[in-house]
């Protein structure tokens, strides 16, 4: 039911391609491979891969190394291989969680992986440094929930109800709770539509602005702690929504800053192109090609082009 989406960040690529732009030599590039039929240079390899996937590699090895220079005694780099270990353990050895990183991302091993995490974590630093979130802000920003969800039936979704029937049934559910709001749980395992919370008694957990379809969120943000809506129509149907206590909020706040930080980006990926951008003039990066250095201003640092 839930909207959710993710930072605009330059995605961790393959490091395969890792010493090509550094080993040419003169035009023709480092020889790799001699035959009767020709030599196979550098320079053959780099056409074969193309320029633009040369910069993103090199962007991104880049980008690593400062963030690392950057936030390396910030991030518990020991704390962050163990929870990867704990993970294949978990998945039965490293053989099969290598298996299982296969069929995600061809090419992925678990050391890797393990430098992806590192990676995110840095990135994740960055984000905090870049995008400022308040304890007020958070406040304002979320609301713990549950719902009940009445589906009507559309061409994506042929599952549903008529809209008259779903609306009939929502109104008879709303009646209940409104003789006895302690059933809203047990109802909503009987009767939700929305399989992602039926079982959890229509818990959504924390839902930030943006999160959602803005017809539930408008009535969920008029809500006081413990209150309960009338019927909401959205496009997927009859919601009862209910606002729930927030008696975890202190425990909480951490991980909702970050995803309003998340939700920020989203909607300006700007923020994050332009800390890129100051990094890379605080670390005093100088191109040494410059194709290189237009398909890293004009794909990668540019705005328009990051959202394509």
């Amino acid at each position: 039911m839930k909207k959710l989406k993710k930072a605009v960040v330059p995605a961790l690529l393959s490091v395969s391609v890792l010493g090509l732009t550094a080993c040419g030599n003169g035009d023709e590039g480092k020889t790799l491979i001699t035959s009767k039929a020709g030599d196979v240079t550098t320079t053959h390899v780099i056409d074969q891969i193309g320029k633009e996937e040369i910069a993103k590699n090199a962007f991104q090895i880049l980008l690593n190394d400062i963030l690392k220079d950057k936030y390396g005694k910030k991030v518990d780099e020991q704390k962050i291989k163990d929870d990867v270990d704990a993970e294949i353990k978990k998945y039965g050895g490293k053989e099969q969680f290598e298996a299982l990183l296969q069929q995600q991302s061809p090419g992925m091993t678990a050391d890797k992986y393990k430098e992806s995490r590192l990676t995110e974590a840095y990135q994740k630093q960055l984000m905090n440094d870049t995008v400022k979130v308040s304890d007020d802000e958070v406040k304002d920003s979320v609301k713990k929930a549950s719902h009940i969800l009445i589906k009507v039936k559309s061409s994506s979704d042929p599952s549903g109800l008529s809209d008259a029937k779903a609306k009939e049934k929502a109104q008879s559910i709303l009646e209940q709770l409104k003789k006895d709001p302690d059933q809203f749980a047990s109802l909503a395992k009987k009767e939700s539509g929305d399989t992602g919370t039926k079982e959890k008694g229509g818990e959504l957990g924390y839902v930030a602005k943006g999160d959602t379809v803005p017809e539930f969120e408008k009535a969920l943000f008029k809500l006081k702690e413990g209150e309960m809506s009338g019927l909401v129509k959205s496009d997927y149907g009859y919601h009862i929504i209910k606002a729930e206590k927030q008696d975890d909020f202190a425990k909480q706040k951490e991980a909702l800053k970050e995803k309003i930080r998340q939700t920020k980006v989203q909607e300006k990926p700007e923020l994050m192109i332009d800390a890129y951008k100051k990094l890379l003039k605080d670390y005093n990066v100088d191109y040494k090609d410059e194709d290189l250095k237009k398909i890293i201003e004009e794909k990668i640092l540019n705005t328009t082009a990051s959202q394509q």
